[in-house]
């Protein structure tokens, strides 16, 4: 076990096999920084001059094509990051492989000393779900889903004028405010996603009238020259550039034109493939708030971070073998704070209805639920269904049923849960969580959620995945697990 350190284990080899049966099995298994076996074990019950054991962190990654671990190196390394910058000794990280329900998780451990001599040591885990999405989401589905969005949210909001919506929460119907700029900011999305469209559609035409040309020439494969000519429809300023005295005016006017058309397919491919696999996964798990042919996808989606998420807290596992993290906390960024947000309702839901011997104090074990670049103020607004009478009224209460997290601060946030959402104003998919809170409680003050905006993230659209390498992402991080 890691409370040993590596120069234990490695000692521990040396030993004699008798001994070594009297030690952890993992000193047998692995090496000092990658091991495997059960994931709990009675060493990690007893604390070696540490105040408590192991705390956990299940993240949750966002959008776009993720490489496993991914987010689990990014957590660990914004972690040791601030551990180091507090004057703490740093271990080097180790990993850690288990079994679980005929797969195998890993998980990375983190270990360190203080000023005070005190060992702190964390767990973190992964809730990887990219490769479900891959190839399931079309680009018409994506542009569709876009398209609906802007529409419904042009729809509640006005211009020069707030507007309010219902929301059940909390007991009762809630009025929540829409900002005066609600309206200006959707216009001006909109009117840059029709302009990619516009653009998008101009450079597929022009593509597939070239490539019409194309095919229609004889093809040879002769000589180098031949080659050229067969690929000259895809380079109309071709006869200038050749013609023309080189660096004279009209020289330089075809070479432009050629540039600027090279940018123009450039641009329109990258926005593509951003629309397809980035937004296209928002699509998927979003767009099934209502009837979608997504919403199966969605379901396995949210199976990935519940199943993640029983493992850590214990769930269906015999009472010698569940894990006894005493602090538990929540990460997720993008699309990954909806994922984080409806696994921790989902987890506390299991523990509701479980009997008692199988509950697992998720409430009083969740330390906190940390969003960044988080559009759940947007979905909240956006895809959300007015009522219009009682019985609407009804199906909106028990919506929010199965979102503790909007159900009552005293039972399902108590003063050892904090919520805290990093966003950016460069960051146009991220925002401030005012739609989870009470809107007569003061703001930005536990047990609402404290909004904090990230002042590194300064770059326009790149903000979005700036927090991961900015300060307060990593002093959050580490407040919470030291």
């Amino acid at each position: 076990m890691h409370e040993y350190g590596s120069e234990g284990r490695q000692m521990g080899r040396l030993k004699s096999s008798t001994e070594a049966t009297t030690l952890p099995d993992r000193r047998l298994v692995g090496t000092p920084l990658i091991h495997y076996g059960p994931l709990w074990e009675p060493p990690l019950d007893q604390p070696r001059g540490r105040k408590s054991g192991p705390i956990a962190v299940l993240v949750c990654h966002g959008m776009g094509q993720q490489v496993r671990y991914e987010t689990i190196s990014s957590v660990a390394q914004a972690i040791c990051h601030e551990a180091r910058q507090q004057g703490n000794r740093v271990r080097d990280v180790e990993v850690h492989v288990s079994k679980h329900n005929d797969s195998f998780l890993g998980r990375a451990e983190l270990s360190w000393t203080d000023s005070q001599n005190n060992e702190h040591t964390v767990h973190i885990y992964e809730a990887y779900w990219a490769p479900l999405t891959e190839g399931r989401v079309t680009y018409r589905d994506t542009v569709q889903f876009l398209l609906a969005a802007a529409w419904n949210g042009l729809r509640y909001s006005a211009p020069f004028t707030s507007r309010t919506f219902l929301r059940w929460m909390f007991g009762a119907k809630k009025e929540m405010k829409i900002s005066r700029t609600t309206f200006f900011a959707l216009i001006g999305v909109l009117a840059f996603l029709l302009l990619q469209l516009f653009i998008i559609g101009f450079v597929i035409l022009e593509l597939a009238q070239q490539y019409k040309m194309v095919i229609a020439q004889p093809f040879s494969l002769a000589n180098l020259h031949d080659w050229l000519r067969w690929l000259v429809p895809f380079f109309p300023e071709h006869a200038t550039l050749l013609q023309a005295s080189i660096f004279s005016q009209a020289w330089w006017w075809a070479f432009g034109k050629l540039l600027a058309r090279f940018a123009l397919i450039a641009e329109a491919l990258v926005a593509r493939y951003f629309i397809v696999q980035y937004v296209g996964d928002v699509a998927a798990y979003i767009s099934p708030y209502k009837d979608s042919k997504f919403d199966e996808l969605r379901h396995r989606i949210q199976k990935v971070g519940l199943d993640v998420g029983k493992v850590v807290y214990g769930f269906g596992q015999p009472n010698f073998a569940v894990p006894n993290y005493g602090k538990i906390l929540f990460v997720g960024h993008s699309l990954g704070s909806v994922l984080a947000y409806d696994t921790l309702n989902a987890l506390i839901n299991l523990d509701n209805v479980s009997p008692s011997a199988g509950r697992r104090e998720v409430v009083n074990r969740t330390r906190a639920l940390i969003t960044f670049g988080s559009p759940l103020d947007k979905t909240a607004f956006i895809f959300r269904m007015q009522p219009k009478n009682e019985q609407d009224w009804i199906r909106e209460q028990l919506a929010a049923s199965v979102q503790p997290l909007i159900v009552d601060y005293a039972l399902y946030r108590p003063p050892s849960f904090e919520w805290v959402n990093i966003w950016s104003p460069r960051d146009i998919i991220s925002g401030e969580l005012n739609y989870y809170d009470d809107p007569n409680r003061p703001p930005n003050q536990p047990p609402c959620v404290q909004n904090v905006i990230d002042t590194e993230a300064t770059v326009p659209l790149a903000a979005h995945v700036q927090y991961w390498h900015n300060a307060v992402l990593r002093e959050r991080l580490y407040g919470f697990v030291s």
